[in-house]
């Protein structure tokens, strides 16, 4: 997560993070299971 740009300048509560965080891994395995098989 550390090169992911958009996490650089988030700025809101922590608990928003977490949501967003989250949504970026589903859409992330989401890519990488389509590409993999």
């Amino acid at each position: 997560l550390k090169t992911w740009k958009i996490l650089a300048k988030l700025r809101c509560c922590p608990r928003r993070t977490t949501t967003i965080v989250q949504a970026i891994l589903v859409l992330h395995h989401t890519e990488a299971d389509r590409y993999s098989g």
